[in-house]
């Protein structure tokens, strides 16, 4: 045989291993290409799941807050408060003068007019005083006559040298004495008078009487130094004063000349206008509250001294305060703080100066800005700098619809 054909023969076994090689390679290829795929369809997902998981957890590890916005309150408001009402003037009426009730003129509930006399006093002693009185006015009268003649008598006598200058000035004494005597018996006269004018006891201002303490022939007691002593009460009640305790918080909005509203329960539903006319200019220290007058016109009487009233104020606040939930206070030893929470989810802790306390919210005085993320009911964990995520409350509770999730910002890289 000759070498020309082992020479071909060698180069075809040549080609042919290189061709199972390539397969070969090309089925190893292919097998990797097929396993690639597999891990994609079947491993590919459940990592890509497991690390969103992670992220997920890792979120869930950051503290859950909820947050309100610091809103400022309504600037008007209505308070109804208790009010008491009483007399535009009212005066317990006593005697002047001793004596007994010889009778009286006016009973509860008869309206008197100023000066109009009210009951009459028989004062025995007080007519005999009197008549003394006038008799010795009389005689001190007749004894300054005398001396006055006498008096100008030795003064004429002193010009002739008739007489001393001593014996005239004794006389001019006298007579100046006299003088005295007679200014002070008139003046015991007008005193004995004026208590004979007391026998009548009259009305010091129009109004109604409103309680009669005596009948005729009871023995009557100048002065008010028994308590049972009074004659009769008497009220005006044309115009009603009306007080009002107004709690410290809203002092500053009642003003004079402001309009109230005035409601009688037992009148119905009709609102009598009040006008706020003065405060008493100090604070009850047990109560916080300032007493506020108002008057009210009571044409025809339907008001009375003593009745319970509700004063309804409509109070106009230019600039409410900021209101957040009272759940949201922070108190301790450094004080009234709340927690607010940034846009990044980042708690800052601030001190707050409290004002009016409305129930389940509080305003805000100082320490907070409008619209600023408050948290509530804040945990004692929380710090200046702690990251969390904040859930916003929606306002007054209403819960139609989902609360809006502010989730901490995250750190993984976008997927492609």
């Amino acid at each position: 045989m000759s070498t020309q054909p082992r020479k071909v023969y060698a180069r075809r076994n040549t080609r042919d291993s290189m061709r199972g090689r390539a397969s070969g390679i090309a089925l190893v290829v292919g097998l990797v290409v097929v396993l690639a795929g597999l891990f994609a369809i079947g491993l590919w997902p459940k990592w890509n799941t497991l690390k969103v998981a992670q992220a997920e957890a890792g979120k869930d590890d950051l503290p859950a807050v909820s947050y309100v916005h610091a809103k400022r309150g309504a600037s008007k408001a209505d308070i109804t408060l208790p009010a008491t009402l009483y007399a535009m003037q009212e005066a317990t009426i006593y005697a002047r003068t001793n004596g007994y009730l010889k009778r009286w003129l006016v009973d509860i509930g008869d309206p008197v007019k100023a000066g109009q006399v009210l009951a009459e006093i028989e004062a025995p002693e007080v007519d005999r005083e009197l008549d003394q009185a006038l008799a010795s006015r009389a005689q001190v009268k007749a004894n300054l006559n005398l001396a006055k003649v006498t008096a100008d008598r030795y003064a004429a006598l002193l010009k002739e040298e008739a007489v001393s200058p001593q014996e005239v000035d004794e006389k001019q004494g006298v007579y100046d004495a006299r003088i005295a005597d007679y200014a002070a018996a008139e003046a015991n006269l007008h005193r004995l008078e004026q208590m004979k004018s007391f026998q009548r006891v009259v009305a010091p201002f129009a109004g109604t009487i409103t309680a009669r303490n005596v009948d005729i022939g009871s023995l009557i007691q100048a002065g008010s130094a028994s308590s049972s002593g009074w004659l009769f009460k008497l009220s005006q009640t044309e115009t009603i004063r009306v007080h009002a305790a107004v709690p410290q918080s809203s002092m500053r909005l009642v003003k004079p000349g402001m309009t109230v509203d005035l409601v009688v329960p037992e009148l119905g539903d009709r609102a009598f206008a009040a006008k706020v006319m003065r405060n008493a200019g100090a604070f009850d220290a047990a109560t916080r509250t300032m007493i506020v007058e108002m008057h009210v016109p009571n044409a025809g009487g339907p008001l009375l001294p003593g009745m319970y009233a509700q004063a309804r104020l409509s109070l106009v606040n230019a600039e409410p305060n900021l209101q957040v939930p009272i759940n949201a206070l922070m108190v301790g030893g450094e004080g009234t703080r709340v927690a607010t929470v940034d846009t990044n989810g980042v708690i800052q802790i601030k001190p707050v100066k409290i004002g009016r306390d409305l129930g389940k919210e509080v305003e805000i005085i100082a320490g907070l800005t409008e619209n600023e993320r408050v948290v509530n009911n804040p945990r004692d964990s929380l710090a200046n700098g702690v990251k969390v995520r904040a859930t916003e409350m929606q306002a007054h509770g209403d819960k139609k619809d989902a609360p809006k999730a502010v989730p901490a910002p995250s750190t993984d890289k976008p997927k492609t």
